[in-house]
């Protein structure tokens, strides 16, 4: 079956949401000959802090994760972590409808409206407004689920919840550099067993791969998409 992608815009809260998400399919893609850009629109960590002190940016270790995925552009924002609440709808749409304009993009994954982070919540809705009918190139939205974001969502009783009808099929090969990414990001990784752990992140791609049939996969819910 002809790959339809060509082109994937990857929409993310925060720097580790993209690999996390769909690190495995991102890395699958890029060596298929998809070109893949990011857009991010948080750049700290601040929220790990309680008093604010200490807080990293994230620029390099999202470039470091990128170049591990085989991710060509790269766009990060200034805005705070869990603070995307007191920033307008209308900017962040903007942010996201500006990187659609320049990177002409297919295809959009983006976090789903199911994960219990506000941050989460908003960039979903900021990417599916950019990627509309009748304003660009967008064929195909997908949203990925996060580890201790869609499931502690789910847990939580958000509805709906999140509720995959596609799955990405992986090698060894794409979940080995998932978790190399995901170690560009530190202490974002945690011990088992924490769901954001190395083992966590395994047994996920293990058991949405069993759901299909196929050893490891990656699942995501289809937004909307164009067959033409």
């Amino acid at each position: 079956m002809r790959r339809t992608i060509q082109r994937l815009l990857v929409v993310a809260a925060h720097g580790d949401d993209e690999t996390l998400g769909a690190g495995g399919t991102i890395a699958k893609l890029a060596d298929e000959g998809v070109t893949v850009a990011l857009c991010v629109l948080t750049n700290d960590d601040g929220s790990r802090s309680e008093s604010g002190n200490g807080v990293t940016n994230r620029i390099s270790a999202i470039e470091l994760a990128a170049k591990i995925l085989g991710i060509e552009r790269i766009q990060v924002n200034e805005f705070g972590d869990n603070r995307l609440d007191t920033v307008g709808h209308l900017e962040l749409n903007r942010v996201v409808e500006r990187e659609v304009r320049d990177f002409e993009p297919d295809t959009i994954f983006t976090t789903s409206m199911a994960d219990l982070s506000v941050d989460h919540q908003l960039v979903s809705r900021a990417a599916r407004v950019a990627g509309r009918p009748g304003k660009g190139s967008v064929k195909q939205i997908r949203a990925y689920e996060i580890r201790s974001a869609t499931d502690i969502g789910e847990a939580s009783g958000l509805q709906p919840g999140f509720r995959p009808n596609c799955w990405e099929s992986l090698d060894e090969q794409h979940v080995d550099r998932k978790l190399e990414a995901l170690r560009a990001y530190g202490k974002e990784l945690e011990e088992w067993p924490n769901p954001r752990s190395e083992r966590g992140v395994r047994a996920l791609a293990e058991y949405r791969g069993s759901q299909v049939a196929t050893g490891l996969a990656e699942a995501f819910e289809i937004v909307r998409t164009v067959h033409q």
